[in-house]
């Protein structure tokens, strides 16, 4: 690194920071100070973004130390009003030259895009990095996200956590700043409980009580010496490796305990935000508690005590969990893990009571408590809403899988009924898998069990989908309901706020019409939904109504499609647009007609094809709807292009028709791609819009009928010529 490039190190101290909101916090501040350098036109190379519970660190390696002296070009007033008739300076120049604190004899006139004005040329000397952070950083800790703030002392300043140091350096130079009642500095501290490592004897050397980490002086930015000396004081401040390090741990404590390691990425990541030095240990669960459903016991381990389970050669949960200490006194870890179990005995008693009291009835006893659970204000309780899936699950399945229609019915009518549960009160993420529990409990056939299960499927894009018709179809309408009564409460997604998640709720059926490759018709899916709510809720007609969900959908669809493939580089947004804008009702057919046009494009003729078929459709639009529909009369033909080409379009009319309605896309397209001679040389030949109305109608009648062909599969109009 050059003496005119430095590091740049910006470490935050605080107290512990909730491990949901430490992440974004840290990218937060990497932004922030990446936006900083490009306003100050600093450049700079690679940006590390490093933290614990206790700090959030960015380092930024060769940042330019100084910004380059400038010659900055400041506009004033039009000549026309700076200028009097003999050149001397007007009132309006003399107010912008006392603005400027500049003389008369500065003033330049310069021409710019919008006219001659006045103007002063000043000279800017460059300021040094340690000077520009220092005056920023301030209101950039100020303005991080968190979802909370809070003040301490008597200072004016909030953050999500007491600030307890700022560490800033620009190479080897101290930034001065000034956040609450923290003044920046180059000390930094270690771990709260433990001092710093004995190299000679290599020892964990415990902390008294009042410790709050030793004093860790930093000599200059660089990364690999901050790093070194964090770790001296028990601090690994890398993210990623702290997260390597706790799987690396808990997977050979659960190996040595004679299973294997269920994985939790979840919880991995959790834990990975909650501690500095981390220290893994096997704790005991009492096996009586095991008696519970594996996903009760996970639940509980995972929410409650942020733990890791372990799997036995049999497939059941093992007797012991893993707790990942961010504190561990030499010798203690029995003590640290006896805790941790009394804790897990306490929580797993409670959720075997729970557990033990729900099953002392069956599932459909709880169906009726639902009728006090308001689902949504203007839509009635959640037994209205069962009502409302009830009866359009019957619907779907009529249209898409008649044999699951028996178990489709009883799982709908028992979809929300583990809702009502204490354990599912206790543990929501359990919804579902309560429920099929509970119905296998009580009798119920297990395809029903599972569909009360699989109705929740997929939770996200990256989910599975429900492996039975019984449970798609529940799931179909259960999301379908929920779109229709929210839109119909004018309750629409706007940016990025979505708060009853309708976006995941309209992939979501996506997700298993194609799927299942169910071919339903996507707008009379909808139309019944919207007619299933009550209408006195409504805040727009149903025809209206139904036009907002669907453009929903086309909206999800189109980042979907865009997204697809992603690996063999996805399809064109033109493409996406041009498959779309012929339809969407069928979803699986959407996405087969959008692969067979990706692949048509990759063809050496497709631009010369396409453009034609671009001129025929762009025409049809213009045209009027009873032109383009009118009956072509062949004895109206004055050239011999228009005779070929309505014999070529009813030559393949029938070839086309059929391979459409066999989804063979690839080949309908083939055959369209027989059109172009006979397109090329209706266009050199015949003026479309001939003078003699009859004459033009009849044309415009054979560009009609030409456009019906391809328009099943996309509108070509839409696809950009490169």
């Amino acid at each position: 690194m050059s003496a005119s490039h430095v590091d740049l190190l910006i470490e935050l101290g605080v107290e512990e920071i909730p491990a949901a909101v430490a992440p974004a916090m840290l990218r937060a501040l990497g932004d922030a100070l990446v936006a900083l350098l490009a306003e100050a036109d600093l450049a700079h190379g690679k940006v590390t973004e490093l933290g614990t519970p206790r700090r959030l660190t960015v380092h930024i390696a060769d940042v330019v130390a100084c910004q380059e002296d400038r010659e900055l070009e400041v506009l004033g007033p039009p000549a026309r009003v700076a200028f009097a008739a003999d050149g001397t300076p007007t009132r309006a120049a003399d107010g912008f030259l006392r603005a400027q604190g500049a003389e008369a004899s500065a003033l330049l006139r310069v021409v710019t895009d919008k006219g001659e004005y006045a103007a002063l040329r000043r000279f800017v000397a460059g300021r040094p990095l340690a000077a520009l952070v220092g005056e920023a950083l301030s209101a950039l800790i100020a303005g991080l996200p968190s979802p909370k703030r809070m003040r301490w002392g008597r200072e004016r300043e909030a953050f999500i956590r007491p600030l307890q140091w700022i560490v800033a350096l620009a190479g080897t130079t101290p930034i001065d700043c000034r956040f609450a009642d923290v003044h920046s500095g180059r000390t930094s501290r270690g771990h709260r409980f433990y001092g710093e490592i004995d190299a000679g004897v290599g020892a964990i050397p415990f902390a008294p009580a009042d410790f709050e980490g030793a004093a860790v002086v930093l000599d200059s930015a660089d990364l690999d010496a901050y790093r070194a000396k964090l770790r001296q004081a028990f601090v690994d401040v890398d993210p990623a490796g702290r997260r390597a390090t706790i799987h690396a741990g808990v997977t050979a404590v659960a190996d040595a305990a004679g299973g294997t390691l269920v994985q939790d990425e979840a919880t991995l990541d959790v834990v990975t935000w909650l501690v500095e030095w981390p220290s893994p240990l096997l704790g005991v669960i009492d096996a009586a508690l095991l008696r519970i459903p594996d996903a009760v016991t996970q639940t509980t381990l995972r929410e409650n005590q942020k733990l890791f389970t372990i799997r036995g050669s049999d497939a059941r949960l093992l007797p012991h969990f893993i707790a990942v200490a961010n504190t561990l006194r030499p010798g203690r870890e029995a003590v640290i893990a006896a805790g941790n179990a009394r804790v897990v005995s306490a929580r797993m008693a409670d959720a075997a009571f729970f557990y033990d009291a729900d099953r002392s009835r069956p599932l459909s006893d709880f169906v009726p408590r639902l009728s006090g659970r308001t689902w949504l204000e203007g839509m009635g309780s959640t037994l209205d809403k069962v009502t409302r899936v009830q009866a359009l699950t019957s619907q779907l399945a009529d249209a898409l899988a008649p044999d699951a229609k028996s178990s489709a019915l009883r799982a709908a009518g028992l979809c929300k009924a583990d809702l009502a549960t204490q354990m599912v009160f206790e543990f929501p993420e359990l919804q579902g898998v309560i429920g099929e529990d509970y119905a296998l409990a009580a009798g119920e056939d297990a395809a029903v069990a599972a569909a009360i299960r699989e109705h929740y499927l997929p939770r996200g894009a990256a989910d599975d989908l429900p492996t039975g018709d019984a449970g798609a179809l529940v799931g179909l309408a259960d999301r379908l309901d929920s779109i229709a009564a929210t839109f119909g409460l004018g309750l629409i997604p706007s940016g990025s706020n979505d708060p009853y998640a309708l976006r995941r709720a309209a992939l979501g059926v996506l997700r298993v019409l194609h799927g299942k490759g169910w071919s339903a018709d996507l707008a009379a899916l909808v139309a019944t939904a919207v007619s299933g709510v009550p209408s006195a809720a409504l805040v727009k007609p149903v025809d209206a109504l139904v036009a907002d969900v669907l453009d929903f959908f086309r909206a999800r669809l189109r980042a979907w499609l865009s997204d697809a493939d992603a690996e063999a580089g996805g399809h064109a947004v033109d493409t996406v647009e041009a498959v779309l804008d012929a339809g969407f009702r069928d979803i699986p057919a959407v996405f087969e007609r959008a692969a067979a046009l990706t692949a048509f494009r990759a063809g050496a003729d497709f631009a010369a094809l396409a453009a034609g078929f671009k001129r025929v459709g762009n025409l049809a639009k213009k045209a009027n709807a009873d032109d383009l529909s009118a009956i072509i009369d062949r004895s109206r033909f004055e050239k011999p292009a228009e005779a070929a080409m309505a014999d070529a379009v009813d030559g393949l009319a029938i070839a086309v028709g059929a391979a459409v309605s066999e989804r063979r896309w690839d080949e309908a397209l083939g055959l369209l791609a027989s059109l172009r001679p006979h397109v090329d040389a209706f266009f050199d030949e015949v003026m479309v819009m001939a003078d003699d109305p009859a004459v033009r109608r009849n044309r415009l009648a054979l560009l009609g009928r030409t456009a019906e062909l391809f328009s099943a599969i996309a509108d070509f109009g839409r696809v950009q010529q490169s």
